[in-house]
C-alpha cells in the first residue's frame, strides 16, 4: 500500500474517530483511547517515512506529498471538546504540566519526521502548530485521562441553581449558575445539555460529586 493510501486511510479514521467522540460517544472509553492513538500513529508514520508525508503543503522531488493533518487534528479536536463539555476542572496547574508533558515530545517527533517548521519562516507558523497541539490533543488527553482513570472515593455536594442562561455564539451553550459548594467559595456555572437545561429551574438542587483525579487535579460532573 502506497504512503498516500495509507495516509488518506488515517485521515478518514482520524475524522470519523472525531466525529464518533463528539456527536456519538458511545463505548465512552474506547472512543477516547481510540482519538488519543489516532494521532499518535499518525505522528510515528510521519516520522517512519521522514519528509514524505507532510502537515502543510509542500512537494517531495516535484510530486505533492500526502497530508496526515486531519488525522491528527480532528482527533485533538475532538479530545478538548468532549472533556470540556463532559468536566469542571477545578484547578488546571497539573493538567497543563501533564499536557506539556505529553505534548512537546509528540510534537518534536512530528516536527523532525515532516521535516516541517524547523528553519526560516515557517517556525512562526510551527510555533502556532505547537501550541494548538498542546492546547487540544495534550489538554485534551490529560483531562480525560485524569477523569478515567481515577479509582478515588467521590464526595458529595449539593448546590442550589440561582439563574440560568442561553450563550449565543458561533454555537449555542446552555449554562446553570449556581451557589458555592464543597472547594469552591464563589458562585460557580457549569454548562449542561439542552434536555438538562429545560428540565432544571432557578432554586432547584443539583447533586456534584467530587473526585481527586488520576493526575491529582480536582474534578466534578453533575449527577
Amino acid at each position: 500500500m502506497t504512503i498516500k493510501k495509507i495516509s488518506t486511510i488515517l485521515n478518514w479514521i482520524g475524522g470519523l474517530s472525531a466525529i464518533w467522540l463528539f456527536a456519538y460517544p458511545k463505548f465512552y472509553g474506547l472512543s477516547v483511547l481510540v482519538n488519543i492513538l489516532i494521532p499518535i500513529i499518525g505522528i510515528l508514520f510521519a516520522l517512519k517515512h521522514q519528509g514524505k508525508v507532510g502537515i502543510d503543503y509542500r512537494k517531495w522531488n516535484n510530486t505533492p506529498i500526502p497530508k496526515i493533518d486531519s488525522a491528527i487534528l480532528f482527533p485533538s479536536f475532538a479530545l478538548i471538546l468532549r472533556a470540556l463539555i463532559d468536566i469542571k476542572i477545578i484547578g488546571f496547574t497539573n493538567i497543563f504540566i501533564y499536557a506539556l508533558i505529553i505534548s512537546i515530545p509528540l510534537i518534536s517527533i512530528l516536527f523532525y519526521g515532516t521535516k516541517e517548521y524547523l528553519v526560516g519562516k515557517k517556525i512562526f507558523a510551527g510555533f502556532f502548530w505547537g501550541i494548538l497541539f498542546l492546547f487540544t490533543f495534550g489538554c485534551g488527553t490529560a483531562i480525560l485521562t485524569n477523569t478515567l482513570l481515577d479509582q478515588s472515593k467521590p464526595e458529595f455536594y449539593k448546590a442550589k441553581i440561582i439563574n440560568k442562561k442561553i450563550e449565543n455564539g458561533k454555537t449555542i451553550a446552555y449554562r446553570i449558575d449556581f451557589e458555592p459548594w464543597g472547594p469552591i467559595t464563589e458562585n460557580d456555572l457549569m454548562r449542561v445539555s439542552k434536555t438538562e437545561f429545560e428540565r432544571l429551574n432557578v432554586n432547584d438542587s443539583i447533586e456534584l460529586e467530587l473526585k481527586s483525579g488520576f493526575l491529582k487535579t480536582q474534578w466534578t460532573r453533575k449527577k
